[in-house]
């Protein structure tokens, strides 16, 4: 056997674990599917980590208003509008919060929404 035939064999080698190695990284899974329902996904915006300083300074008068008054946990200063009150509802659906329970309580006021009997248990007051 001479050097073509060594070289020709050790190159036919090597290609042949290359194409292997793309066809099972082909294969291979690249995520697990996500097993939670498509209504309790949590949005992408949500999954993404604030950088600090990284973040546009917008005036207050130029942003839509009701953006600015849900992203705080604690109770409101004064009473939610039902802007508001939808706003709030839609930030803070994964946890119960003070401004959560808040505007659930603006929403059942304004005849917009009707509590489930069935989890009354969830929130601290009964409604």
């Amino acid at each position: 056997m001479d050097s073509w035939h060594v070289m020709s064999s050790v190159v036919s080698v090597l290609v042949g674990c290359a194409i292997a190695v793309v066809i099972i990284g082909c294969l291979w899974p690249g995520d697990a599917p996500q097993r939670v329902p498509s209504a309790r996904r949590t949005p992408p915006h949500r999954n993404r980590r604030p950088r600090h300083g990284s973040g546009v300074l917008v005036p207050l008068e130029t942003g839509y208003p009701a953006s600015w008054t849900a992203w705080t946990c604690d109770l409101p200063r004064a009473p939610l509008t039902l802007a508001d009150a939808h706003q709030a509802m839609r930030h803070h659906r994964e946890h119960d919060c003070a401004r959560k329970r808040a505007a659930f309580a603006t929403l059942i006021a304004a005849g917009r929404m009707t509590p489930d009997s069935s989890r009354r248990y969830r929130w601290a007051e009964p409604w």
